[in-house]
C-alpha cells in the first residue's frame, strides 16, 4: 500500500514538473546566443529579430534561453515578453493582465545605476556606479563596478583561490572570492 501511494505521488510530480511551460519572449533585434555570459566570444549562433524563444532563467544583465533546440545566454535587454493572448470575454484589461503576469526578472532596469541599486541597495549600490572598491567587496561586485578584467590569474594556496584580476591601468587581488587588496599597474 505505501509503495502504491508513494508511486502515485512520484508520478502526480513528475506530471505536474512536466507540465509547468517556460515563459516566451521575442528578440527586439538581431541577438547573439553565448554558451558562456563571461566570455563573449562564445557565439553559438545569431538569432533574427523577431523570433520566438523560452527563458529557463533570468536575471537583469543576461537570460539563459532555449532557441532552436539550443541553450545559451542573451543580453536580458534584447528580450520582450510575449503579449497575452486575447480572452473572448476579458475581465480585466489586456495591459493590467500582461503586467499581472510578467516576472520580475523580466523587468528592465532604465540604466546601471538603477540595475546596481535594485542589486545591492542604495548605499552599495551608488559606490558600485561610482567604480569604487574596498576590502571584502566579491568578485560579482568587482565586475559590477569596475567591468570584465582583461586577464585573471589563479592560483591555489592550501584550501583557498587566490586570484589576480588584471585591468588596463589597475588590478585586484581575490581570496576565496572576497578582494583583500588592490593597486595600479606598473
Amino acid at each position: 500500500m505505501k509503495t502504491l501511494i508513494s508511486s502515485l505521488l512520484f508520478l502526480l510530480i513528475v506530471f505536474s514538473v512536466s507540465g509547468q511551460d517556460l515563459q516566451r519572449a521575442t528578440t527586439s533585434g538581431a541577438v547573439r546566443l553565448f554558451g558562456d555570459k563571461d566570455d563573449l566570444t562564445s557565439v553559438i549562433m545569431l538569432i533574427p529579430a523577431g523570433s520566438t524563444v523560452e527563458i529557463i532563467k533570468a536575471d537583469i544583465e543576461y537570460s539563459l534561453i532555449r532557441y532552436d533546440n539550443s541553450e545559451g545566454y542573451v543580453k536580458s535587454d534584447k528580450l520582450a515578453p510575449q503579449n497575452v493572448p486575447d480572452s473572448p470575454t476579458p475581465l480585466v484589461s489586456q495591459e493590467s493582465l500582461a503586467a499581472s503576469q510578467t516576472p520580475l526578472a523580466a523587468y528592465q532596469p532604465a540604466d546601471r545605476f538603477e540595475m546596481l541599486t535594485m542589486k545591492y541597495g542604495s548605499t552599495l549600490g551608488k559606490s558600485l556606479y561610482q567604480h569604487k572598491i574596498w576590502k571584502g567587496a566579491t568578485e560579482e561586485m568587482a565586475r559590477d563596478s569596475w567591468g570584465k578584467p582583461k586577464q585573471i590569474n589563479r592560483t591555489y594556496v592550501d584550501q583557498s583561490v587566490e586570484e589576480e584580476w588584471i585591468y588596463t591601468k589597475k588590478w585586484l587581488y581575490f581570496r576565496d572570492g572576497v578582494v583583500i587588496e588592490w593597486g595600479p599597474n606598473k
